[in-house]
């Protein structure tokens, strides 16, 4: 692939995915795989194997959290919806136990996401010069870490367009 056409769809794929955050899953995974694909063109042409693997390993890790997340904020509607009804407080009960399940599973999953981000986006800083990697890992991280209290959400939000501009910004090697 083109490196030209990866680091614009990486590019394109930062800022889906953080739109995504706050707007609709499925473009987090929109967002996301563009970002593999981009990214994952760019790793093969340094000939870096870690570094390719990581990238798969971030997407399977990203995609299951994205999954876990939307399950856990449908099943929150779900057991909000089901309050008004003494007959279905036991359901409502259940739906929130299944929320919380799924968000600590989403949590764990975006945390493993966010090691495996940490190296690509270091290599990406040191191969291309581009800063707002080194940023962009950092809200990354820790925005990853703090998902579980929701405050993450608006770091993730600001690393993916972060990350998306870096792509885009970015002078890469031929």
């Amino acid at each position: 692939m083109d490196l030209e056409l990866a680091k614009v769809l990486a590019g394109v794929g930062g800022l889906v995915a953080g739109v995504g955050v706050f707007t609709n899953w499925a473009a987090v995974l929109i967002g996301t795989v563009l970002i593999y694909v981009g990214l994952s063109a760019y790793v093969e042409k340094l000939g870096d194997v870690v570094a390719k693997d990581n990238a798969v390993k971030w997407l399977v890790y990203v995609v299951f959290a994205s999954v876990a997340f939307a399950v856990a904020q449908s099943a929150t509607g779900f057991s909000l919806m089901s309050l008004h009804a003494v007959w279905a407080l036991p359901l409502a009960g259940a739906a929130l136990a299944v929320a919380v399940a799924a968000w600590v599973a989403g949590w764990i999953l975006q945390v493993a996401s966010a090691y495996r981000m940490r190296q690509l986006l270091t290599l990406m800083k040191e191969t291309t010069g581009e800063g707002l990697f080194g940023a962009a890992n950092t809200l990354y991280w820790w925005g990853s870490a703090l998902t579980i209290v929701l405050i993450g959400a608006v770091l993730l939000f600001v690393a993916y367009i972060l990350i998306g501009v870096g792509f885009l910004t970015a002078k890469l090697q031929k």
